[in-house]
């Protein structure tokens, strides 16, 4: 190849250079274009984005949950993930509803992760320990307060390694929340381990002033047999201990299921407002508490602000006794004297499956003048027991008999009691129960039968006479009047509501013989002449001259005509001339009525200390049940029926009751 001179070189270079030159700016030409196009397409791809976001927005309002604001779905969620138990069903060890509702959708991601109250309820119900879910929950809860649940699923005592899982289980959470103790404001541990228990009883007494925020707490076994073995459980005695004046407490709610009550520090118990306590009968001869009187009345002395007392399968054992022992009871020097404690705030009372000679027993060892509703479920006392040797109630001589029992002791009188619900398996328990307690100021009352029933079932529970449940069957206060699932036997009916002339309500479910009741309610007082003086008519009540509602659920041996009778008794007076002049002349009205003549008694003349005459000495005891002569001629109308599941009432009989201005 020739060898090129320089004055060609140089040409070849500038030729070169210029072709790089022009392909570079058609190069940057190519990246302008480029450049432009990308942009083009991101805003094309964000016009596309906002549309698609406008579109869901249009579907979205399709649906009316999405009509809501923030501030209501959020108040929906919290409202769901504290109701909601589907974290059992699904299995999962924490709570899933705030998880769930953070995968619906990004609006309720968003919402769900800026509430910190939706993830407050910190629960764990495994044995198996895993630490990011409790975690998760505690840094998204903030510095809302937490609800804490332990719960892992029941196991059998015997078995050793789901002991100690759940041991550790229990300890890794109670670790985990050691720093945030200040904000927890509920506990509900549930375990079968005595181990595990230990470990939050524990944290209990040793944290008493980091636990500013508790509200409630909640210890229970899940086993009806727990081994207090290898445990502090049994002897520690926390009242022992002296009471910390600076601790604050707010604690108002306690529970507590087989698990000794002196396990808790007396600093926690003086604001409880409401105390739930469960202990069931023992089925094992293992290591296990047992509830006895002074450990009760022990406990409940430290507990002054107590308002509502609940009671679970729970009957004290008797190693105490009072200090003057009630007629019929004899002293015996084998148990302690102790006073009855008086709880001054106590307003409600819920006893399920007491025995019925423990009620006045338990009843009398605690004073209660502020004492407004008591509920009871009474289950029948077994035959024999062969798990302890101490006395039970009224039962001397033979600890493990519920029948030889000495005499009846004093008589208890409720003098606040205005609501009492019983619920009972026969109508000898019902009468060993209640006979020994007097309520002058009752304003509503409820009997049910409380049995094992198919739902049809041809067997009658009969009700008791009220003059054999109550010493004292007059109730001249009584306003609202309940039984079920009882039968009232023929005649009983008149006499029962005899004692209630002041009833306004009577309700009536399931109950049998409910004709003898409507036909006592239509008795009419007397037979008085019409406006004419050609017919006479039935005029004024017998019984309840102001009842206003009768509700009759389930109940089908009743014909319509004693309900209308009842009804139309207490429709209209007697003709309007006759009480016209009743509200003039009450003793010639009375003859009428009577079809007697009627002399008013004379007023006695009681000399005075003074020697002038005295007033008329005021009766003692309850009021008289006697209904004035003005109330029985002019009965209250029946203002409502409720008729439900009657199958032999039609609805046009039904109808017929509101001629009389009754709504049915």
């Amino acid at each position: 190849m020739p060898k090129k001179s320089s004055a060609a070189i140089d040409h070849e270079i500038e030729v070169l250079q210029a072709q790089i030159a022009i392909l570079q700016r058609r190069e940057d030409d190519f990246v302008q274009i480029l450049e432009d196009m990308a942009r083009l397409r991101d805003s094309i791809k964000a016009e596309q984005v906002a549309l698609a976001s406008q579109l869901t927005e249009l579907e979205s309002q399709r649906h009316p949950i999405n009509w809501l604001p923030s501030e209501l779905l959020i108040q929906i969620f919290v409202s769901v993930t504290e109701d909601n138990d589907s974290d059992t069903s699904a299995g999962l060890a924490y709570n899933s509803s705030p998880v769930i509702i953070s995968h619906v959708c990004r609006k309720w991601r968003k919402l769900a992760f800026a509430t910190s109250l939706l993830w407050s309820r910190v629960s764990y119900r495994s044995r198996k320990w895993s630490t990011s879910p409790i975690c998760a929950f505690i840094n998204r809860s903030g510095s809302s307060l937490l609800d804490l649940t332990f719960s892992p699923p029941p196991y059998h005592v015997d078995d050793q390694d789901a002991a100690e899982d759940e041991r550790l289980a229990s300890e890794c959470l109670l670790h985990t929340l050691s720093s945030h103790l200040s904000r927890v404001r509920s506990i509900t541990f549930e375990c079968t381990s005595s181990a595990s228990m230990r470990l939050i009883v524990e944290v209990l007494i040793d944290n008493l002033h980091g636990l500013k925020s508790l509200r409630s707490l909640d210890l229970s076994f899940a086993s009806l047999a727990p081994c207090f073995a290898g445990t502090p459980l049994l002897t520690l005695d926390e009242l022992g201990e002296q009471s910390l004046p600076d601790t604050p407490s707010v604690l108002t709610y306690l529970r507590l299921q087989q698990l000794p009550p002196r396990v808790i520090s007396p600093s926690l118990l003086r604001s409880v407002q409401t105390l739930e306590l469960s202990f069931p009968q023992r089925r094992s001869h293992r290591a296990q508490y047992i509830l006895r009187m002074s450990h009760m009345h022990r406990f409940l002395s430290f507990i002054p602000e107590l308002q509502d007392l609940v009671l679970i399968e729970t009957s004290p054992l008797r190693d105490v006794v009072l200090e003057e022992p009630s007629e019929g009871q004899t002293a015996d020097n084998r148990f302690a004297v102790v006073a009855p404690l008086e709880l001054p705030k106590l307003r409600s009372l819920t006893w399920k499956f007491a025995y019925p000679r423990d009620v006045y027993t338990f009843m009398s060892f605690f004073g209660m003048p502020t004492l407004e509703r008591w509920e009871i479920l009474i289950a029948n006392s077994p035959t024999k027991r062969n798990d302890v040797s101490t006395l039970r109630g009224n039962h001397w001589h033979e600890p493990d008999s519920f029948i030889q029992a000495e005499p009846l002791g004093g008589v208890l009188s409720m003098t606040a009691l205005k609501e009492l619900c019983v619920s009972c398996q026969d109508g000898d328990s019902l009468i060993s129960s209640l006979r020994q307690f007097f309520f002058p100021v009752l304003e509503q009352l409820e009997f049910a039968y409380a049995g094992k029933c198919p739902p049809i079932c041809d067997h009658r529970h009969p009700l008791p006479r009220l003059d054999y449940v109550f010493r004292d069957p007059r109730l001249p206060h009584l306003t609202h009047f309940t039984l079920s699932h009882l039968d009232v036997f023929a005649g009983h009916g008149k006499l029962m509501l005899g004692y209630m002339p002041g009833l306004v309500s009577l309700t009536l479910i399931s109950c049998t013989g409910v004709d003898d009741v409507l036909e006592a309610l239509a008795e009419a007082y007397g037979l008085a002449m019409d406006a004419e003086h050609k017919s006479t008519r039935g005029c004024g009540v017998r019984v309840c001259p102001k009842l206003e509602r009768i509700t009759l659920w389930g109940c089908s041996d009743f014909k319509f005509k004693s309900l209308f009778a009842a009804v139309f008794a207490r429709a209209q007076p007697a003709g309007s001339g006759m009480f016209m002049k009743a509200q003039k002349d009450v003793p010639s009205v009375v003859s009428t009525v009577l079809g007697r003549k009627i002399r008013p008694l004379k007023k006695p003349r009681v000399t005075s200390p003074q020697g002038g005459p005295s007033s008329p000495a005021k009766p003692h005891g309850a009021p008289s049940t006697l209904i004035p002569i003005e109330e029985a001629l002019r009965p209250v109308r029946i203002a409502c029926v409720h008729v439900d599941d009657c199958p032999q009432i039609t609805e046009d009989e039904a109808l017929l009751l509101e001629e009389f201005g009754t709504v049915v």
